[in-house]
């Protein structure tokens, strides 16, 4: 099962992140027929936004992350809520010149230029916005970026995202922060571990946020929060049942005329949406009710 873990040491002032989202993200790159390649990019993004939702509040709250790269690719839109629900996908899902093997570099496909965008939003509003520009696009170092400059949180991250034979593998992260009351003289010797790939190569193997302490010496480690992640998306019938509702009335006179037969697929999770004819008279007669109860 997918998860979140947030730790703490006291001793050292440091917290640590730690998420699994390999099955969310093993179950979107199977929804979406990706290739390995978009796959792993995926996954990365979706480690990326699980990392970031640790932060979120209340119970509608959700951050979602956006990736634009000048590469074959084009990018990626992910997000998470604060109840662990993980939806997202890549522009383009098959490169038929980089998917012959599980380990191309993401940088192949990401090309020179990039920018990620994080928005933090509830269900009425958003409540922050910012962008930065990664030239190249890195995923890990645009969120170190994100924490150390916009947050104001000392932060050392590490991803990986691992496929064998075309098929997503694992999918990891964390994420370790000094906190105010913490010292650069206990934090600098363990981000030496994240800068010398040590902290990566341990995340490639089967490891947990228990063995990870160990690694960084964080004896004292309390874990202070446990959210279960899964893919989960909100698109419904209802809702694109009403986005079809709000097209003009002569759009609507037109799709019945045709007898067509309305299909919305739903880009976070490639979920469709068939809508009757029948169904596309009813939301023409009640729209043209609400426009002479209007006049």
């Amino acid at each position: 099962m997918d998860q979140l873990f947030y730790a703490f040491s006291r001793e050292k002032g440091i917290s640590l992140t730690f998420v699994d989202v390999t099955e969310a993200a093993k179950t979107l790159e199977k929804k979406h027929l990706s290739g390995p390649t978009a796959g792993r990019f995926l996954a990365e993004a979706l480690v990326a936004v699980a990392i970031l939702s640790a932060d979120l509040g209340g119970d509608d709250e959700r951050i979602s992350l956006q990736a634009q790269v000048s590469g074959p690719i084009g990018g990626c839109l992910v997000d998470a809520s604060r109840k662990g629900n993980l939806r997202g996908y890549t522009t383009i899902k098959i490169l038929n010149d980089y998917d012959g093997t599980d380990s191309t570099p993401l940088k192949d496909v990401f090309g020179d230029a990039g920018a990620l965008t994080m928005i933090h939003s509830n269900s009425r509003t958003v409540l922050s916005q910012y962008q930065l520009n990664c030239n190249p696009l890195n995923l890990r170092h645009g969120l170190a970026r994100y924490f150390n400059d916009v947050k104001q949180q000392p932060t050392a991250i590490e991803i990986s995202a691992t496929s064998r034979d075309h098929y997503l593998h694992r999918a990891v992260g964390i994420k370790m922060s000094r906190t105010p009351e913490g010292h650069s003289e206990d934090f600098i010797p363990l981000l030496e571990r994240f800068n010398d790939r040590t902290i990566q190569k341990a995340l490639a193997q089967a490891v947990d946020i228990s063995i990870m302490s160990q690694l960084l010496g964080l004896e004292d480690l309390t874990i202070i929060e446990r959210r279960a992640l899964v893919a989960r998306c909100t698109c419904s019938r209802e809702k694109v049942t009403y986005s079809i509702s709000c097209l003009p009335e002569t759009e609507l006179e037109e799709i019945i005329e045709k007898k067509e037969r309305p299909e919305v697929t739903c880009h976070f999770c490639s979920q469709s949406y068939i809508i009757e004819s029948e169904e596309i008279a009813r939301l023409l007669i009640e729209k043209k009710g609400n426009q002479n109860d209007k006049d």
